[in-house]
């Protein structure tokens, strides 16, 4: 089930039935989503706090939204991607300072083999390719309060708590 104030490029890609994924689709999954994103944000306004959830595909990112959300209230807005390096989570940043509200990285922290486990599980094409991870791995960054975050949660596997 999909939360209103969650917001992930995998909801706009059919990755359960579709036979292909191709670079344009995500490309346009992820404009999707900062567009929506985006519009949540200036809602909410000052009042609001964007949680920044990233790390491997597989990691609990997912799971850490839909753990925590009830208990962030409801001007909370999350983004779950990978978003391993400073410059992949800059566009997102920029979101929250125009519309006023702060920002939290949450860095869900997994070991790559239970990650890769995880994945395994995925139905479809939401599977990531091995390579894949370990590219993501490769350009892991760990967030900072000067890349521009109000707060910096690491969260280290199971993904449980805020």
């Amino acid at each position: 089930m999909r939360l209103a104030n969650h917001f992930n490029p995998d909801h706009f890609l059919n990755l359960t039935e579709a036979l292909a994924v191709t670079k344009e689709d995500v490309h346009a999954a992820w404009e999707r989503t900062y567009a929506e994103l985006r519009q949540s944000l200036l809602a909410i306004g000052s009042a609001g706090t964007l949680y920044l959830v990233f790390g491997l595909q597989g990691a609990g990112k997912t799971t850490w939204v839909h753990r925590n959300s009830p208990k962030l209230g409801p001007n909370s807005v999350f983004l779950d991607g990978p978003l391993p390096s400073s410059s992949k989570r800059a566009r997102a940043l920029c979101l929250a300072r125009e519309a006023g509200c702060k920002a939290v990285a949450v860095w869900v922290d997994t070991p790559f083999e239970v990650a890769l486990a995880q994945n395994s599980h995925r139905p479809g094409l939401a599977r990531i390719s091995q390579e894949a991870m370990r590219h993501v791995l490769g350009q892991l960054e760990p967030p900072t309060v000067a890349e521009g975050f109000a707060e910096v949660i690491h969260v280290t596997h199971p993904a449980t708590e805020a």
